[in-house]
């Protein structure tokens, strides 16, 4: 019996308690949306029991109840921001003297497939086209045929960049088409973030897609 914390109740919130709940009928779930429309469309039809829901945001949750003693067994992040960022901002990283920085080009280059965001952040992704909702991460795509030899975490992980420290968390496949980390992978993120003086890349990713956000510490004024 495992606890998870699904954040976000969209579409893909709703999948993860289906196929997370069919394979283990004694699993539990929180799942957080600052959305209750979301939150009781998601959970419409399930097994109430076993499911706990929380009207707010992801970042502000985490950093409201994430602890090196968490309840929960895996996070799973399916609410549309970068999950492991927003959680360092207004969580381990709040207060703090850091500002948002542009990833080097160079990190475009690991995916055929690159968008850039709000926050000069990268979307990255092997795929040049729509992905089954039920993927199980196999080394050769099942819609284009193409091998996927290295995952896309690995990629990110083993680029050597000047100047900068690249962080990667690892979503890993709990079920079809849906992926997860450990509270500790997140909580020894933040560890690992208080010992940064420089550039920093955040990056979270699965075998085929990703995201990169770039953080800086900046200089304290004499």
């Amino acid at each position: 019996m495992s606890f998870y914390l699904i954040l976000g109740a969209g579409r893909f919130g709703r999948l993860a308690l289906e196929r997370l709940g069919r394979r283990d009928q004694e699993a539990r779930f929180l799942i957080v949306d600052p959305d209750p429309k979301a939150l009781a469309a998601a959970v419409r039809g399930l097994n109430s029991e076993n499911i706990m829901a929380v009207q707010a945001e992801a970042g502000k949750f985490l950093a409201d109840n994430l602890g090196e003693d968490s309840p929960w067994d895996w996070i799973i992040p399916t609410a549309p921001v970068h999950v492991a960022y927003v959680w360092l901002r207004q969580g381990s990283l709040a207060g703090e003297d850091w500002q948002t920085l542009a990833p080097p080009e160079m990190m475009a280059e690991v995916a055929p497939v690159v968008l850039k965001g709000p926050e000069e952040e990268l979307y990255l992704s092997y795929a040049g086209h729509l992905c089954p909702d039920d993927c199980t991460e196999p080394d050769v795509c099942p819609v284009s045929g193409e091998p996927r030899e290295t995952a896309l975490s690995e990629a990110l992980a083993a680029l050597q960049v000047p100047e900068y420290e690249i962080l990667v968390m690892v979503s890993r496949p709990l079920a079809p088409g849906v992926g997860g980390y450990q509270p500790r992978e997140l909580w020894k993120l933040g560890r690992k973030m208080k010992s940064c003086a420089g550039k920093v890349m955040i990056a979270t990713a699965c075998r085929c897609h990703g995201v990169v956000h770039g953080l800086e510490r900046r200089e304290v004024s004499r």
